[in-house]
């Protein structure tokens, strides 16, 4: 009565470590290159870890555009005491992308990627303004230039991509 269950495999002899045959034994794994994909997945070990504070680059661009904005602002003031309340809306209205780079700063702690994006874009749009205005050979166009260019060359640091790539907690 050896083989009463003829479906059954037949049985085979013990492996070298004590666990079935050839099919049945386990197989160690052993890392590749650094960081390079194991058989499933990536090793988290070697994973690189997101970064704890916001970089360097990022502050200076965060008080780079409250800067800007300030400067708008008593620029705006000092147009409205010498040419009345038309001239200081025009002079803060030239300076609404700024406006628009100081609220998306004030999100740089929690937010993702699409806002890195937009702020670069908003600030390559406002370089092109402010070389317009300085063309045109208003004041505030060198001061708005150099700002908007400080803000698309910190915003396009490797650290400043990788602050906005890291993982983030839902709700947090």
């Amino acid at each position: 009565m050896p083989n009463d269950f003829p479906r059954q495999a037949p049985h085979t002899a013990p492996g070298p470590y004590g666990g079935p045959g050839q099919h049945g034994a386990p197989v160690p794994y052993i890392p590749g290159p650094s960081n390079a994909p194991g058989p499933y997945g990536t090793n988290p070990q070697f994973a690189p870890a997101p970064p704890l504070s916001m970089p360097s680059s990022l502050r200076a661009a965060r008080t780079t555009t409250y800067v800007m904005v300030g400067l708008a602002l008593l620029a705006s003031v000092a147009v409205g005491v010498t040419e009345g309340t038309r001239g200081a809306g025009a002079a803060f209205g030239g300076n609404i992308f700024g406006v628009a780079l100081l609220v998306l700063a004030c999100f740089y702690g929690r937010a993702g990627r699409g806002l890195r994006v937009t702020s670069i874009v908003i600030a390559s749009v406002q370089v092109l303004l402010g070389l317009s205005a300085t063309m045109r050979g208003n004041i505030g166009g060198p001061i708005a230039l150099v700002g908007a260019v400080v803000m698309v060359v910190l915003l396009g640091q490797a650290s400043s991509g990788a602050w906005f790539r890291r993982p983030r907690t839902p709700g947090a």
